[in-house]
């Protein structure tokens, strides 16, 4: 005769796992369900439910099913997951960073999806690890057309000489993007005037506008009007105004070359049309460089290197190519010629020296963004590193 107090064990026993396989079960229809709701491809999960309850079924009274079961919702819930995760994407349409202080700016985000996307889109700033705006916006996206959202946003005022770091958060459910954000005052040279006066630049620019811009922010210089009147600079910086035509000054970058090879620190802003031979004659340079966008990076991370608020960031490049028994280097507006070359002296008995071509539009873009101002101060920095020391340029980070 059984035993009673076995028999009760053993009923208990068995409804316990009978409750278990239930919510089991019911919590597989749910990871079903869930997946389909995204528009998956779900149809080998279906047979696989199915399937699995039919074994289930057959091999209940065995202790492993439980197991078995508990191992196949964990799977089925992580590929449900990560599915709806990557079924919505968010992308911003502009690649810059870089902000002025005090400034609106509208930057637009897509959001595209493999099924139709009815949600709200929510987006903080935050700066120091506290939010300084936040907000929400409709998206409405089809699976063939991505939705297009815009965000405005009014920059914080920062102090002067400091650049403020920041983060903007978009987020649709468990998506999110998150981009950093650097806030610029306007003025990149606040409490640096007896330094830019120390440089004593010298401008040769036969276009006029660097003159212009350097006039109306305050950048003192002396502006030469003749070309012979270079071979009289005997201290100082020499910069040449973006637009030179290289071509009507023949010879232009050979009389740089000699000037920066006697110690004359020398920038060539984006030249126009025209060509030299490379990597030129005597004297001859101690080092020559040839880069791309890094070379922005290198001077200050901060920086957006490739991509400025109208488009790219590279105005003029240089092509270099054979021809008889001459290396020639062309100026042309092709995106994949060298943006930068840098040619480098250094002398016994005088200070090294260089002489940078800059290919970026640091005069066009002067007002699009803070990149272009702050780039062409730290060129200046990169100049007079061995001869006038420069301060730091930004403090603690902090906003008002």
């Amino acid at each position: 005769m059984a035993n009673p107090l076995e028999c009760d064990v053993s009923s208990q026993s068995y409804y316990r796992r009978r409750c278990f396989f239930s919510r089991s079960f019911e919590r597989l229809i749910e990871c079903k369900l869930q997946i389909e709701k995204y528009e998956l491809q779900s149809d080998w999960l279906s047979s696989f439910c199915i399937s699995y309850f039919a074994l289930c079924t057959f091999h209940f009274r065995c202790g492993f099913a439980a197991l078995s079961l508990w191992i196949c919702l964990s799977l089925v819930g992580l590929l449900s997951s990560v599915h709806a995760d990557d079924a919505i994407k968010i992308e911003p349409a502009e690649r810059w960073s870089n902000v002025f202080a005090e400034a609106e700016t509208r930057w637009k985000y897509r959001v595209s999806s493999e099924s139709p996307v009815r949600e709200r889109a929510a987006w903080r700033l935050t700066i120091n690890q506290r939010t300084a705006a936040s907000g929400e916006l409709e998206v409405r996206a089809d699976a063939d057309k991505p939705a297009e959202t815009t965000i405005a946003l009014k920059w914080p005022k920062v102090k002067e000489s400091t650049i403020q770091a920041a983060q903007l958060t978009v987020s649709i459910g468990d998506v999110r993007h998150e981009r950093p954000v650097w806030i610029f005052p306007r003025d990149p040279f606040a409490d640096r005037q007896d330094w830019l006066k120390e440089l004593k630049l010298t401008v040769f620019d036969p276009p006029g506008d660097t003159n212009e811009v350097f006039n109306d922010s305050d950048i003192p210089h002396e502006r030469i009007r003749s070309r012979d009147a270079l071979d009289d600079v005997a201290e100082g910086i020499v910069i040449i105004g973006e637009g030179v035509s290289l071509k009507k000054h023949d010879g232009l970058l050979d009389d740089l070359r000699s000037l920066a090879a006697r110690g004359i620190p020398v920038l060539c802003l984006a030249s126009e049309e025209g060509e030299f031979t490379f990597p030129g004659e005597k004297p001859s340079a101690t080092a020559i460089q040839l880069r791309r966008a890094d070379a922005i990076r290198e001077l200050d991370k901060r920086l957006d290197s490739e991509w400025w608020p109208k488009g790219t960031s590279q105005l003029r490049g240089l092509h270099v190519t054979a021809a008889s028994d001459d290396v020639i280097v062309q100026v042309r507006n092709d995106v994949n010629d060298w943006p930068w070359c840098e040619w480098q002296w250094k002398h016994e008995f005088a200070k090294p020296s260089r002489l940078i071509w800059c290919g970026f539009g640091l005069i066009t873009s002067w007002s699009d963004g803070p990149t272009p101002r702050y780039l062409f101060a730290k060129i200046l920095e990169r100049l007079s590193a061995e001869g006038v020391s420069s301060p730091t340029p930004c403090g603690s980070e902090d906003f008002e």
